[in-house]
Formats: C-alpha cells, sequence, structure tokens
C-alpha cells in the first residue's frame, strides 16, 4: 500500500515538473514587449500621444449623436399616429420638421463632407 502511495507521489510530481517546464519555455518564447504594456480606452503606449485628429470627422459624430437622439425621441410616437389627436399631429410634425430643418442646414454647411 505505502509502494502505490510512493509511487502515485513520484508519478504526480514528475508530471507536474514536465507540465511546469513546458509552460515556462512556451511562455518565455512568446513574451514580448507590448505585451507587459498598459493598453488603456484604445491608445497604445508605445507610439506618440500626439497624432492628428480630424476635428471635421469629431463634428459628424456630434452632428450624428444629436440626430440620433432626435430619432429615438419620434419612436414613440409611432404608437399614436392611428389616433387622430390634433396635437399629437401638430407636436410630430413639429418635431419631424425641426429634424428636417437640422439635417437641410447641416448639408448646406458642408458638414456632412468631412473627408475634405
Amino acid at each position: 500500500m505505502m509502494l502505490y502511495f510512493f509511487a502515485s507521489l513520484f508519478a504526480f510530481i514528475i508530471i507536474s515538473f514536465l507540465i511546469f517546464t513546458i509552460f515556462f519555455l512556451h511562455f518565455r518564447q512568446n513574451t514580448n514587449f507590448e505585451k507587459f504594456l498598459p493598453f488603456e480606452c484604445g491608445f497604445s503606449m508605445v507610439k506618440s500621444p500626439r497624432v492628428p485628429f480630424s476635428t471635421r470627422f469629431f463634428l459628424l459624430t456630434v452632428i450624428f449623436l444629436v440626430f440620433d437622439i432626435e430619432l429615438v425621441l419620434l419612436f414613440p410616437l409611432v404608437n399614436y399616429l392611428n389616433k387622430t389627436d390634433l396635437n399629437i399631429i401638430i407636436s410630430s410634425s413639429l418635431i419631424f420638421l425641426i429634424l428636417m430643418l437640422g439635417v437641410i442646414y447641416e448639408w448646406k454647411e458642408g458638414s456632412f463632407d468631412w473627408m475634405k
């Protein structure tokens, strides 16, 4: 009985040592400098933090967010389209008119052409 215990203990130690050495050798080959650098908010610290940023692209994203929020405000009005209440029709038409005037203004201003 004692022989089985020592044999299994010896086999466990040998197998553990082999697994540890294989893992250690494999991990040592795959390490590089960039793996240990902090990565935060999508910016790599290896490169210079001063990169050119397109302000026209930023303006386009802000316009997208504003119009996206306005569209989200229009979604609940779909439930009231089958009702013929004059207040609902006027308010939804006014919101849609403001949205369309904003799109036309931004288009004429050239804000949608961010590649210039």
